[in-house]
């Protein structure tokens, strides 16, 4: 369930500056601007954690892994890659009412991404994209 306790939630939803780039094409619910899911607190140590992971597999640094996620979420191993988180929101409640935020769902959603990655899964499928130039 994306995190959400009535006065705070979770962050996440489309940047107002930046181009979708082609990594996002034909994802659902992503329009023609960059799909910024909620990525700080917990899911930076954590996604530093994958990476580093990935990068120990692979023999070399990785670098810019966000095509690669993108493929990995779009393909067979989805399901296994990622936990997809399909319930909740951020709407927030402010003194003046309620802030209407997005909602969670299948697949991609701009509250949770993909949603919560699976390590064992994950970091073999990073460092074999790797070996093969698709990260």
């Amino acid at each position: 369930m994306a995190w959400n306790e009535g006065t705070d939630a979770s962050a996440g939803g489309y940047s107002s500056l930046f181009r979708r780039p082609s990594y996002q094409n034909g994802v659902a619910r992503i329009g023609a601007t960059r799909g910024v899911p909620d990525g700080t607190s917990a899911a930076t140590p954590l996604w530093a954690g994958i990476i580093a992971l990935a990068d120990q597999e692979a023999g070399r640094h990785l670098g810019f892994v966000n095509p690669a996620v993108y493929t990995i979420a779009r393909g067979p191993a989805y399901h296994r890659a990622f936990h997809d988180v399909v319930t909740g929101d951020n709407s927030v409640l402010w003194p003046t009412g309620v802030f209407t935020g997005y909602s969670a769902g299948p697949g991609w959603d701009p509250v949770t991404g993909w949603g919560s990655p699976d390590a064992q899964y994950l970091v073999p499928l990073l460092a074999h994209a790797a070996r093969s130039g698709a990260a």
